[in-house]
Order: structure tokens, then sequence, then C-alpha cells
């Protein structure tokens, strides 16, 4: 289970300062007590996630465009990844391709599932 804690409500908890307590709406004022739980460490049922992207998006373009067998399309990336804009780019670039782009979201989605499984190995976690 992954729970998201708001970062109104995280300050809350940090800053232990009532007003903001009252400034909350009344659903994120349920999840406080969790919160102080897992943000105050105050059990190891929980391990806090670390922020960002578990792969480097860029890297993983790359990997994908030397992997492209059409060689049209793998210059045209190859082109879409040099410079500032090279998200966009490879986005717009990729969209003329649907077969292609169903093939990205495959090849980035098992990358990045295998990093996170990686991690949860390395905290000791089973994945399920």
């Amino acid at each position: 289970e992954i729970i998201f804690i708001p970062e109104e409500v995280s300050r809350y908890v940090e800053e232990e300062d009532e007003n903001l307590r009252e400034e909350l709406p009344d659903w994120q004022k349920e999840g406080v007590k969790l919160a102080q739980e897992i943000l105050l460490k105050k059990s190891d049922r929980y391990i806090n996630i670390p922020e960002g992207p578990p792969c480097n998006g860029y890297d993983l373009m790359v990997e994908f465009v030397e992997k492209v067998e059409d060689e049209l399309l793998r210059e045209k990336l190859s082109i879409a990844l040099d410079g500032k804009g090279a998200f966009r780019r490879f986005k717009n670039v990729i969209a003329d391709y649907p077969d292609y782009r169903e093939k990205w979201f495959k090849f980035r989605d098992e990358r990045i599932n295998k990093k996170v499984i990686e991690w949860l190995n390395s905290v000791g976690t089973e994945s399920i």
C-alpha cells in the first residue's frame, strides 16, 4: 500500500502548528495521526520512498532509441534528443508512430518497474 501525505499535512506534523491544522480541510485532518506515525517514525511498518523517478528519463529514451529497428525513426528520435526540449521533441516524433509509441511505453514501464523492484529488495521488502 502506498500512502501519500499532502505537503500541508506534512508541514503541520513537522511544525506542530495548531493554526496550520485548522486550515486543513476535514479530509486532510483525518490523515494527521497516520502522517505523524509515518513522518515521526513511530513505526517501522512504513518506508519512505525516495523522491523523483527511479530512472533517468533521458537515459531511458537514449536506450530505447538504440533499440529502434526503423532507421528513419531512429534518426528522427536521435535528432529529437539533441539539446534543450528533448523530452517534448521525443514525444512529438514518437506520436507519429503508434506501434513504436506503444513499444516506448512498454519499454519505459518495464525499466521503471525493474528499478522499483531493485529498490524494494535493497530495503528488504518483497514486491508482490
